[in-house]
């Protein structure tokens, strides 16, 4: 209970600097059904993953938090700005000739027309559910990116560095490594992606140098 307060603390500070004005969490659980590498700030819940319990100290998870509170504001933001519209929009063009086609085959009725009306309705569905796993992919991952950054502002490129690879090291250690396909990026992808925001920073340093 007491490393679960510290956290708590941790998080409302957190949404305090982040989020000013808003709710805070008011309680940490730990969800046996959620992926080692997430943690979900919302609804007045810090929700961790159960089997990394411990593992951790409240300091480690300090970064973890700010970037979940940044990432959940984020997406919000992002969904209520007209997001949507980058994804109406090509669904919206591919619907001319999808209906141009239409067209042509109702004046035709006959066999030949049907096969070719389920042929063409088909290859629709295929390419607006490409359209849709695209853009989800692209806006969730573009966001949990720029997370990754904001906190670094707030905690240190360093401290979130930190505690990333103490996370990778602990998720190691229990699952071994394991490759699927997932829309948000692992633990790893987000390490190098902050790596390659402070190499920038070393060349600046060394021509200051």
């Amino acid at each position: 209970m007491e490393q679960d307060n510290k956290i708590l603390r941790h998080a409302q500070e957190l949404s305090r600097e982040i989020r000013p004005g808003r709710s805070e969490p008011d309680e940490v659980t730990w969800d046996d059904g959620l992926p080692l590498d997430r943690v979900i700030v919302r609804y007045g819940e810090v929700k961790l993953p159960s089997g990394m319990r411990g593992r951790l100290t409240p300091e480690d998870w300090r970064p973890l938090i700010a970037s979940s509170i940044i990432y959940n504001r984020s997406l919000y933001r992002a969904q209520r700005r007209g997001s949507i519209v980058r994804l109406v929009l090509p669904l919206g063009v591919g619907e001319v000739p999808l209906i141009f086609a239409l067209l042509q085959i109702f004046h035709m009725r006959n066999e030949q027309a049907t096969i070719e009306l389920i042929l063409i309705i088909a290859g629709w569905i295929l390419f607006a559910s490409s359209v849709l796993w695209l853009h989800i992919h692209w806006l969730w991952r573009s966001l949990f990116y720029a997370a990754d950054k904001r906190a670094a502002e707030i905690v240190g490129m360093a401290t979130i560095l930190e505690s990333l690879r103490k996370s990778r090291d602990a998720i190691s250690a229990l699952r071994g490594s394991t490759k699927r396909l997932r829309l948000l990026p692992n633990i790893n992808q987000r390490i190098r992606k902050l790596d390659k925001l402070m190499k920038p920073r070393w060349r600046r340093a060394l021509v200051r140098d």
